[in-house]
């Protein structure tokens, strides 16, 4: 097979279609997890029923603690597919890919088109690249915005005539805006600011035309937060100080998100989690981004030598301020170092494909030293003279040499590693046993032999090729982790009944009346009721104008665990107190009360029947760590019905 420009072009389209199946891969195939899903797939949907674009509503009240942009995506795909967790899911899905797509673009103008290749499988199969396109959660969007807003900012800072790029950089930096508030852009600017420090070059501010660029962002942010503001008076304060400021200082109101905090070196740990499986090579990748980030320093660098050291320095920023800035705050939470997965995985594509040339690189740079001959004191001369030029500048260019012990070492690590997983395969007797017991089952242990198989068979076969030093080492990686994913979907679907209530909603909905009163307990997340809306109104036809769509009321008062949230305005209209829903629960409406799944067990000022109306009965329903409860009315209702 002759392999011409167009034949490579195929190459390109087909390992992008491979990703963007990886990405798509389940995302329908099982309910939304709670509170962050429920939440998000909810707002979207009330925009549409409510044509409301403006203001997030979620259970029929406002819901201000973000700025729209993944809602505003969320409700579109739900117009054109429906009311599906297969809609819900698929913005998140599609932006992961186009960070993807985005990753391999500069990934092949910085280091050639192998690098590129080597990039978008990577990305597609690491772990939390992977994790989070198939959940609902803003970091992915924020993610592969700024790897956008950076990327066109390097193109414009040596194509300061391209509109493209300007806008590009700047329509990024907005909806980043739109995506996460202020935080979207800190990182890019201060990324900014650390580019003019190390080149010491205040003509970088022109070059990218910075002034005409925040006037372009405030003209595309400034729309929503007027309109919002006058439509929610209040809102721009409780923005900037509930969201911002307190939330940097841990003093947030409500205190929501206790269960998603982290250690500082909790947080370290859990974002080479996330980079999993090529956090093993960080080691050289810091090398590797140092000295290719130097070439740009030389005496005698050339334009196109500033250009790449001005990339790299770009991306290793984007590794790093995503774990930086939140190391030292009490309020970080485990979600946060998502943005810098696409940072890091590029500058490891690189490496690695330049691991992969080193011997064409020796071969090159010896003949090249025969032609252009340095004068014995270049040796000495810790910058290169004027006759060794090319030999310094060719040789830095096609070759990063990576010593044969570390190469061997890491062979070595990956063969332990596969071994290990083998050996955990031992250990599931006493692993299960750790489980909810809804994940007690035989499925659930043939899954895990089936990823433990795979991560070792994968791993050892990585390791041989390390060791042997095959250009494709990384390929049994990508494969064994494709069939690993597919198998965690499946876990995904087992799980449900832990993290959502669709299963549990759907079928106690189908044996109750449609006036019967949803009683919610509360919870730490203020959004946990938004999964229990979604599914009551699933089949709902939006279509019929006079068709009311029902909303979960939320005890007010169900202790120091379940704080109802404070937005500007009026109270939600969802609140009501015990004596409230102890009323309810005594007349002739039928009522169902759920219990807060995200009790924590231990906590002896928190008992399950803290909230419970009186007198207390038998759960109709129990799913995971949910309890549904009926008073006597939606009880005979339930059993004339389904009995």
């Amino acid at each position: 097979m002759r392999f011409t420009i167009k034949n490579l072009f195929w190459i390109d389209i087909s390992i992008l279609l491979l990703t963007l199946i990886v990405m798509l891969v389940g995302i329908g195939n099982y309910g939304l997890y709670e509170p962050h899903e429920g939440h998000f797939a909810m707002v979207g949907q009330e925009m549409l029923w409510r044509n409301d674009w403006i203001t997030p509503h979620l259970n029929g009240s406002p819901y201000l603690n973000k700025p729209p942009l993944l809602y505003w995506l969320i409700a579109i795909a739900t117009s054109i597919f429906g009311s599906t967790e297969f809609a819900a899911r698929l913005p998140i899905a599609l932006v992961g890919w186009l960070g993807i797509v985005i990753a391999w673009k500069w990934t092949r103008e910085l280091w050639g088109i192998n690098s590129s290749r080597v990039c978008a499988l990577m990305l597609s199969v690491t772990l939390g690249w992977f994790i989070f396109t198939h959940q609902i959660l803003i970091d992915v969007l924020l993610g592969t915005l700024l790897l956008s807003s950076n990327y066109f900012l390097w193109k414009s800072l040596y194509q300061p005539r391209s509109q493209l790029s300007w806008s590009g950089a700047y329509i990024s930096l907005a909806l980043c805006v739109l995506t996460k508030g202020l935080i979207g852009v800190v990182f890019p600017l201060f990324t900014c600011l650390a580019l003019i420090v190390v080149r010491q070059d205040w003509k970088i501010i022109r070059r990218i035309k910075l002034y005409q660029g925040l006037l372009l962002v405030l003209a595309i942010v400034l729309p929503w937060f007027i309109a919002i503001e006058q439509a929610n008076p209040g809102f721009l304060h409780y923005f900037a100080i509930n969201e911002h400021l307190d939330r940097l200082l841990d003093r947030r109101f409500p205190p929501d998100y206790e269960v998603s905090k982290i250690s500082a070196v909790g947080y370290l740990g859990i974002t080479a989690c996330w980079c999993f499986p090529w956090v093993l090579f960080l080691p050289s990748v810091v090398k590797f981004t140092y000295l290719e980030w130097r070439r740009g320093f030389w005496d005698n660098a050339s334009v196109l030598d500033r250009k790449n050291s001005d990339g790299i320095f770009l991306l290793a920023m984007g590794t790093i301020l995503p774990v930086l800035l939140f190391l030292p705050l009490s309020s970080r939470l485990i979600y946060y170092s998502i943005p810098a997965i696409p940072f890091y995985v590029m500058l490891c594509a690189g490496w690695w494909d330049k691991r992969s040339n080193q011997s064409v690189a020796k071969v090159e740079s010896e003949s090249i030293t025969l032609k252009y001959p340095l004068p014995p004191t270049s040796f000495t001369n810790p910058r290169p003279s004027s006759v060794g030029v090319l030999y310094k500048s060719t040789v830095q260019i096609l070759n990063c040499p990576v010593p044969t012990k570390t190469l061997n070492l890491y062979g070595l690590v990956a063969i332990f590693l596969g071994v290990s997983f083998y050996g955990i395969i031992l250990t599931f007797p006493w692993l299960i046993n750790l489980l909810p017991t809804v994940l007690q089952t035989v499925e659930i242990i043939w899954l895990m032999t089936v990823i433990a198989i795979a991560l070792g068979t994968g791993w050892v076969a990585s390791g041989v090729g390390m060791l042997k030093r095959s250009t494709l080492a990384w390929m049994p990686l990508f494969i064994v982790l494709a069939i690993t994913y597919t198998a965690t979907i499946r876990g995904f679907v087992l799980y449900q009944d832990v993290r959502s209530s669709k299963n549990l909603i759907q079928q106690a909905n189908s044996c109750l009346s449609v006036d019967t009163l949803w009683v919610f307990e509360g919870s730490r997340e203020i959004g946990a009721a938004g999964a229990v809306s979604y599914y009551l109104n699933q089949n709902l036809d939006s279509a019929n104008k006079n068709t009311q769509y029902r909303t979960v009321m939320v005890l007010s008062d169900g202790g120091k665990n379940r704080l109802p949230p404070q937005f500007p305005g009026s109270p939600p209209k969802y609140l009501l107190t015990q004596k409230q829903l102890q009323d309810y629960w005594q007349s002739d409406r039928p009522t169902a009360f759920l219990t807060d799944f995200l009790r924590l067990p231990n906590d002896k000022n928190d008992p399950l029947n803290l909230n419970l109306p009186q007198p207390e009965i038998e759960p109709y329903l129990v799913k995971g760590e949910r309890g549904l409860y009926l008073n006597h009315v939606a009880s005979q209702s339930a059993n004339q019905q389904c009995n």
